[in-house]
């Protein structure tokens, strides 16, 4: 592993760029952080038919949301991927349909942690901006959204994690991620394909577990305000 390492640690890293563009695990990472910046205001977009009072706005809103969960990512990747260009008569490369799909699908997760970060809030502070004459708007943005924002880090940081993972879906449709980018070497190294494998998974739980160590800790952080926060004052 250490030879591979030393051999072909630029490759993995960055793939062929400058000569092709940017892949490998750094075309991942990327994906995953921008993924999830730009997943976040279409979830809270979606959020707000979510919490519509209007019964036929959060029932539709609920089933774009059921549908989007429900199938497949992959499936969702082939159809951006092979539908949007007949429908619009715009193709992207790999890299951009695997971020447009990205961040539709996550969008939709991240409207149910909107919610319910939203729903985690003490009852009545709403009303009570709006009798000291904030408006609907002004109290979402300065006192709702930053409270809820706190209470959905950890769902954010977990979801962040699922992303890296998702982004190996790109290889179906030749993006040059970090699993592209592996089984490409593996193709070039048959003998040393198990090596080559071993250490994707390695580059995956490298990425991945300290995200979980940070959503753990951001739990316990967030636990700890709400239990303050609800205790009665003395």
């Amino acid at each position: 592993m250490i030879e591979i390492l030393q051999t072909y640690g630029m490759q993995l890293l960055i793939g062929g760029f400058p000569h092709t563009p940017l892949g490998g695990l750094a075309l991942t990472v990327i994906l995953a952080v921008s993924g999830l910046v730009l997943a976040m205001p279409v979830g809270l977009l979606m959020a707000v038919p979510l919490r519509s009072r209007f019964r036929p706005v959060k029932a539709l809103a609920e089933l774009i949301v059921f549908y989007i969960r429900s199938v497949p990512l992959l499936l969702h990747v082939l159809w951006v991927y092979f539908l949007m260009p007949a429908i619009i008569g715009v193709s992207f490369p790999p890299a951009i349909t695997m971020l447009i799909t990205l961040v539709l699908f996550n969008g939709a997760y991240i409207s149910k942690i909107v919610v319910a970060g939203i729903d985690a809030l003490p009852r009545g502070q709403t009303e009570a901006a709006l009798s000291l004459g904030f408006g609907r708007v002004q109290t979402m943005r300065h006192i709702i959204l930053p409270q809820a924002l706190r209470n959905m880090l950890p769902s954010l940081v977990s979801q962040l994690s699922l992303l890296i993972k998702e982004t190996a879906l790109g290889a179906a449709i030749g993006a040059t991620e970090a699993t592209q980018t592996f089984l490409d070497l593996a193709d070039n190294l048959p003998g040393q394909a198990i090596q080559v494998y071993a250490l994707l998974a390695l580059a995956y739980f490298a990425l991945c577990y300290p995200l979980l160590l940070i959503g753990r800790r951001l739990e316990r952080c967030v636990g700890k305000a709400q239990k303050i926060a609800t205790e009665p004052a003395s």
